[in-house]
């Protein structure tokens, strides 16, 4: 089924500092059951009292004063909140798990398998899927905003965070260590804000930073995925004229693209010869994506480079690269 964003982004709105609909969180080993927790000590802890659900009990992730969160029941009596702690600890560890049922509920596929295994088998998994788009991958925060600014990207779509700081998560092992899902530019936040569990975030809700680069830089390398499945239809006549090889001109640079009618494109710096169809080491990868009005919008997967072509009034089209870098394009065969 088609993945429908709003109701993904509506289930983090709904669901952004509570437990998700399945009623569990995950620590970094294991998982936490609210129903048990409720009337059973499962936790071993002596600070552990009941919390009946008909009692007003309700469980939260709330600020613990350190930067971290920590899960409690809450409810408030006579005017007064009263609070039972559930677990002590540095802070969640259940980004992969909440996101899973945020795509769940916009009807991605996503296995509690996929969740369990953690960030890194769910960043893999999803960009396996055949709606999912790789804009940019492991790119530095520049990039990762122009490709945001573009407009392709959008709320309900997926950045994984990839570990570059020795001192950082996984005890500074380089890979997907946090994910998180793409709201929006809420409340006029310019950069863009995500929604996540550890530390929970919603924009305009959160308690803690939530622009979409969550740390400063060299702490984190972002991988953006898109989920194609809303995306306008290319004009079929148009496409099919797009196909074939192009020669980019640009600051005394020239490149050769391979365009394909399925929003494909490879480019390299070797001019090719009549006939050739395909690009052996390609120096760069990108999706195309056509807009009603005919514009183009390029991002190149390795750089986050984001380049526009529109149509010229004479025919063909006319280049901008990242915004400011004119360039001259002539269709070759």
């Amino acid at each position: 089924m088609p993945y429908k964003r709003t109701d993904a982004v509506s289930f983090a709105d709904s669901h952004w500092n509570v437990p998700a609909d399945d009623g569990i969180f995950w620590l970094s080993n294991t998982s936490v059951s609210i129903d048990q927790v409720r009337l059973h000590n499962i936790l071993g802890k002596p600070y552990w009292m009941r919390a009946p659900i008909a009692d007003g009990w309700n469980p939260f992730f709330v600020d613990n004063g350190t930067g971290a969160e920590k899960a409690v029941f809450r409810r408030v009596v006579g005017g007064i909140t009263q609070e039972i702690l559930i677990n002590p600890w540095a802070g969640l560890a259940d980004c992969a798990h909440f996101l899973s049922r945020c795509l769940k509920a916009g009807g991605i596929t996503v296995t509690d398998e996929h969740a369990r295994r953690g960030v890194p088998d769910l960043v893999k998994y999803l960009l396996r899927q055949p709606n999912a788009k790789i804009l940019c991958e492991q790119v530095d925060t520049a990039p990762g905003q122009r490709v945001i600014d573009s407009g392709v990207f959008k709320p309900g779509d997926m950045i994984g965070y990839f570990n570059i700081d020795p001192a950082g998560d996984y005890g500074g092992a380089r890979e997907y260590s946090h994910s998180a899902m793409y709201a929006g530019k809420i409340n006029g936040k310019t950069d863009g804000g995500v929604t996540c569990h550890t530390v929970c975030r919603f924009p305009g809700r959160s308690w803690v930073e939530d622009s979409w680069w969550l740390k400063p830089p060299r702490h984190y390398t972002y991988t953006l995925i898109h989920f194609s499945d809303d995306d306008p239809a290319p004009n079929l006549v148009t496409a099919a004229a797009l196909a074939g090889w192009w020669q980019l001109d640009y600051s005394a640079r020239t490149e050769y693209y391979l365009m394909q009618s399925n929003g494909k494109v490879t480019y390299t710096r070797v001019a090719p010869t009549r006939g050739q169809t395909s690009v052996h080491v390609p120096a760069g990868t990108a999706f195309w994506f056509m807009a009603v009005n005919g514009e183009i919008t390029f991002t190149w997967r390795k750089t986050g480079t984001v380049e526009v072509w529109t149509p010229a009034p004479g025919g063909g089209y006319t280049s901008k690269i990242n915004g400011v870098i004119p360039g001259t394009l002539t269709k070759l065969f």
